[in-house]
């Protein structure tokens, strides 16, 4: 006898826990920024429903079906007003809603804020929110129910037919069968509220996708197509081996010139790896970064900033790890120098008056290079001119720590040893102590925290407080600065020229010296020497604490960067200076006993050369003997350069890559590889 009409007992549980979960969705767990919020009219709709709903069935007066009517009216105005905020959301109304809410609140306290961030940090928080959405699909849901309830308005349980025929068993059995149907129905109405939100943000994600990146007003991508991804790379393999770099050159494999610098990322995906070109070039309205195959020259991937008043390409940072750094303004956005995808992308802190820039191991000039090389690590870290220092994780471009309050004529030196260990960070000239600073590893696991902190509320640790130990300029000399530092494990080499000497007879003057943290004493005084006779920067590390250096015509090995360190030297080409060494080593790079060093010199003339160390007897007593000798020259790379010479070298395809380099308007780059033209030395 009306069994059937259980069904409505059911979808009466269903639709008032959807219409209550469409207005406070805090059973999904998305809440925040990320899914976003719904107005309170939009909200207080499908309550409004659940209540009409109950009411047709509890209050007297009310009209099963005239209730049960207006609650799917409720409840469809939902899902329709829902719907229509989605769509016809607009990102540039979001920006102009976001530059209004920083105008009203007090950004005194607000480090990170700026008369220039501020629209910045709108476009980065400018996403379809999939709250709006969900309620929408809930509130439809609740409409469709209270549709099917309203239709045939007849009694759900007959309980008074049940009364009137003292049948209290049946009466039971009656109550209990609708109750276990109302918890049914929640329970249903429970999985579907999590199926709507689910639903809506796999529609947000879509939307989204299409949108493009938040920095696509600004420049544009241009990804490695799949059927190129690998063309032309190196398996990876487990004993070490790749071609290396070449260690007979004499043919040329490519030549070209570029409107801008260029610098070479080595790295591996997918099990492959590959050396890219990284090259910049610099229109009227746009400046193009394009990664090129190091082993051919083509083109793979591309990525284009529209230059504007309000967009300007500050610099692009080049380091191992497959990674490219582009910083526009206040926007940082790192690419994969593999594939030319973005791995991520921010909006800085407020800079100084002077803007961002890239932190580098060595000095940079007063006018900003457009292209840098960043030291191995997996944390970058730019500088401004009073306002201190960030740490940026370089594979997704997050905010990970800042500086304290710095003055207006720091400058900042920083270097790590590998991407595992802390790494050094030289702070000079802010009116206090020159000190070298120890930072966090970077390693797998860091001290940094690993998830990108919330722009309206940053609780970022302070990357440095207290200094660890104070660098003296050398004793008697004045007038000069650090140039480069040189991480080593637990302390850096540092090194700079200053004026020295007594009255008028100062001479500028190259000093180097060890600086360990938290030692009390010195390892060692800074050695000297005058700066005619100062090494090429920077210093090839052939195995541990085994480095070669160039000074003047010689190529020189040694344990340490010390000139006392050296042990041998080998002179390439007499009267010709040195301009460039790469020690990427040769096909035999896995042997620990051998190493390929290659010197460029002034002329062009590129010579190979063979590093060995040998352990000698007797075995009580080891000693190990390091030797250095030039193997052969080519001159097939020695073309006319007015300007400086460079090397790169590839040690994945075997290229070497010879630069002359006209400032940072022109880049003419010669690929050399094994072949013919090679001239043994005998």
């Amino acid at each position: 006898m009306g069994e059937a009409r259980l069904w409505r007992p059911f979808l009466l549980g269903v639709a008032v826990t959807l219409a209550v979960a469409a207005a406070y969705p805090w059973w999904s767990g998305r809440t925040g920024d990320e899914f976003g919020t719904t107005s309170w009219w939009l909200r207080a709709l499908p309550l409004l429903a659940a209540a009409l709903l109950v009411a047709a069935r509890l209050v007297p007066g009310v009209g099963r079906r005239r209730g049960t009517a207006l609650a799917a009216g409720a409840a469809g105005s939902a899902a329709l007003a829902g719907a229509l905020l989605f769509v016809t959301w607009s990102r540039a109304d979001e920006i102009a809603a976001g530059r209004r809410e920083d105008r009203e609140t007090e950004a005194a306290t607000q480090w990170w804020w700026g008369a220039t961030d501020r629209e910045l940090h709108a476009v980065l928080t400018a996403w379809p929110e999939a709250a709006p959405l969900a309620t929408a699909l809930a509130a439809a849901v609740v409409a469709v129910a209270a549709l099917l309830l309203a239709w045939r308005d007849r009694p759900w349980l007959d309980l008074d037919t049940y009364a009137e025929a003292a049948d209290g068993n049946a009466l039971r059995r009656r109550l209990r069968g609708g109750t276990a149907c109302v918890l049914a129905g929640v329970l249903a109405g429970g999985l579907l509220s999590v199926a709507s939100v689910d639903g809506a943000e796999r529609i947000r994600d879509a939307r989204t996708e299409a949108l493009g990146p938040w920095w696509g007003d600004y420049a544009e991508s241009e990804q490695v197509a799949a059927s190129r991804l690998h063309k032309g790379s190196h398996e990876v393999r487990s004993s070490g081996y790749r071609p290396g770099a070449p260690t007979r050159p004499g043919r040329i494999a490519w030549q070209r010139g570029f409107d801008g610098p260029a610098a070479l990322s080595t790295c591996a995906y997918e099990g492959r790896e590959r050396g890219t070109l990284v090259v910049l070039e610099e229109g009227d309205r746009a400046a193009r970064i394009t990664g090129r195959d190091a082993r051919d020259g083509s083109r793979r991937w591309s990525f284009s900033v529209r230059t504007s008043e309000r967009v300007e390409l500050v610099q692009v940072a080049v380091s191992e790890g497959c990674s490219v750094l582009v910083l526009m303004g206040s926007m940082l956005v790192s690419l994969d120098s593999y594939t030319g995808r973005e791995r991520g992308a921010t909006v800085l802190p407020m800079p100084g008056p002077k803007g961002w820039s890239f932190i580098t191991s060595y000095r940079q000039p007063d006018a900003l290079p457009r292209m840098v090389t960043l030291p191995d690590a997996r944390v970058v870290h730019l500088a401004s001119s009073g306002g201190g220092v960030v740490a940026v994780r370089r594979d997704g471009a997050e905010v990970l720590a800042r500086s304290g309050g710095t003055g207006e004529g720091c400058a900042y030196l920083v270097d790590y040893a590998s991407p595992d260990d802390s790494g050094s960070l030289l702070v000079e000239g802010c009116g206090w102590r020159n000190v070298l600073l120890t930072l966090p590893g970077s390693g797998p696991d860091p001290a940094y925290p690993p998830n990108e902190p919330d722009y309206r509320t940053p609780d970022l640790p302070l990357l440095f407080e207290v200094s660890d130990v104070e660098v003296t300029r050398p004793e008697g000399c004045e007038a000069g600065q650090v140039e480069w530092i040189r991480a080593q494990g637990y302390g850096a080499d540092v090194a700079g020229t200053w004026r020295c000497g007594k009255g008028k007879s100062l001479k500028r003057t190259y000093a180097t010296r060890r600086f360990v943290p938290s030692d009390s004493v010195a390892r060692r005084d800074w050695e000297r020497v005058p700066a005619a006779r100062a090494p090429l920067h920077p210093a090839v590390e052939l195995r541990d604490d085994v480095f070669a250096t160039a000074v003047g015509d010689a190529v020189r090995i040694g344990w340490g960067l010390r000139e006392r360190d050296r042990v041998h030297s080998e002179v390439p080409e007499r009267g010709d200076r040195v301009a460039a060494l790469d020690g990427s080593g040769g096909p035999w790079k896995q042997d620990a006993n051998r190493d390929a060093v290659l010197a460029l010199g002034a002329s062009g003339l590129l010579t190979a050369l063979e590093f060995r160390q040998e352990r000698t007897e007797p075995p009580a007593e080891p000693d190990v003997r390091i030797d250095l000798r030039a193997k052969g020259s080519t001159t097939v790379a020695r073309t006319p350069c007015t300007g400086t010479r460079d090397l790169l070298a590839d040690p994945v395809s075997g290229t070497a890559l010879v630069l002359c380099r006209d400032g940072e308007d022109r880049t003419r780059v010669t690929a050399v590889v094994d072949g013919q033209g090679f001239d043994p030395r005998r």
